[in-house]
């Protein structure tokens, strides 16, 4: 083997898109109830169009939006935040959700924002933050919620019948309105919720649309570099990896090997870094798998293996998302079935030797 070659990466990742994917795989833990997240940017988006507000801060709150349940690491958890209109020890998801963010370089910036957005709006309005981060909050907080009502009145039942509660949805809203909630976004949510085109536009495809558009946050309007794109890599794989008490830092461990390896196979740095970003985000897919799979103490057997089996594609598909026009999905998403191959080859070399 030449140990001189190098290879070169034209991996380009936007900013813009690799938050949006970040989201898709937050929201694997709702299983179920997908694409929460993105409901939740969209319904903050299209409020704070009503109250008029700036472009920049616009764009930055439905960034945040996508990223409020980043703490969120159980499909239980996430059923009990579908509870109720204030759901029991919902702070402590806030709080793992601000570490988390705190200490990425690019996510920092949401991390207060995440850190008390359910916190009442009694308590939030005497807090000594910027008042752009309390507004930010504020709305997502009540975003957030119209989500869980738009549940609870939908379940069941073909998603556009939510237009039939519309009345309700705003009732509920406007009877936490200066205790739960800010008074004027309040005033302003209700009339955004009883509009039936409000509702028949959110669409998935049509939200993630809204988000590749954005020009004015200048600090997500750029493309990444490779030091950038391991630090969301880490922030998601530690996600990934909190998700399951039997995996703790096994991604981190799983991409320094896979480095290493690509380091003594003759790669550069750069694609072994590539390398390393796709060992940390090999098992993203995970957040997908329910909580009693990944924890059931014995083997997985029928329908149980088929659904963990899955993973690997979610991952592929999260990861083409991620890196489009590069292998590091594939890498990624194949690693399972290479090793089953490699596990048969080497129990037949066995058996003929």
């Amino acid at each position: 083997m030449n140990s001189e070659r190098h290879y070169t990466s034209d991996v380009v990742v936007d900013t813009r898109q690799a938050f949006l994917t970040i989201a898709r795989a937050l929201d694997f833990v709702g299983i179920d109830d997908v694409h929460h997240a993105h409901r939740v940017a969209y319904i903050a988006y299209e409020c704070g169009q009503l109250l008029h507000w700036p472009d920049i801060k616009l764009e930055k709150t439905y960034f945040a939006a996508l990223l409020h349940d980043s703490g969120v690491t159980s499909s239980k958890e996430h059923l009990r935040l579908l509870g109720a209109m204030r759901p029991d020890d919902a702070q402590a998801h806030c709080d793992r959700g601000y570490a988390a963010l705190k200490a990425n370089r690019l996510l920092s910036g949401f991390a207060e924002i995440v850190r008390y957005h359910h916190t009442p709006w009694s308590e939030l309005k005497d807090l000594e933050i910027d008042e752009e981060t309390r507004d930010i909050t504020a709305l997502i907080h009540l975003s957030d919620r119209v989500d869980f009502l738009r549940a609870r009145y939908a379940h069941e039942t073909h998603p556009e019948a939510v237009t039939l509660y519309e009345g309700l949805i705003a009732e509920n809203i406007l009877s936490k309105k200066g205790t739960l909630f800010e008074p004027n976004f309040t005033d302003a949510m209700a009339q955004l919720v009883n509009i039936d085109g409000f509702w028949f536009a959110m669409d998935y495809d049509r939200i993630e649309a809204i988000g590749l558009e954005f020009q004015s946050y200048k600090p997500f309007n750029h493309t990444l570099d490779i030091h950038e794109v391991k630090d969301l890599a880490l922030f998601l794989a530690n996600i990934v990896d909190a998700k399951s008490p039997f995996t703790y830092h096994h991604s981190q461990k799983v991409a320094s090997i896979a480095k290493m390896l690509a380091l003594d196979c003759g790669l550069d740095e750069t694609n072994s870094d590539m390398v390393y970003v796709a060992g940390l985000l090999h098992d993203v897919g995970k957040l997908r798998t329910p909580d009693e799979i990944l924890y059931k103490d014995g083997p997985l057997e029928g329908v149980e293996l088929s659904i963990m089996k899955r993973h690997s594609v979610d991952t592929m598909i999260t990861l083409d998302h991620f890196f489009p026009d590069s292998k590091i999905g594939q890498w990624a998403a194949n690693h399972h079935e290479k090793i089953r191959r490699l596990r048969l080859s080497l129990s037949i070399k066995g058996g003929t030797a």
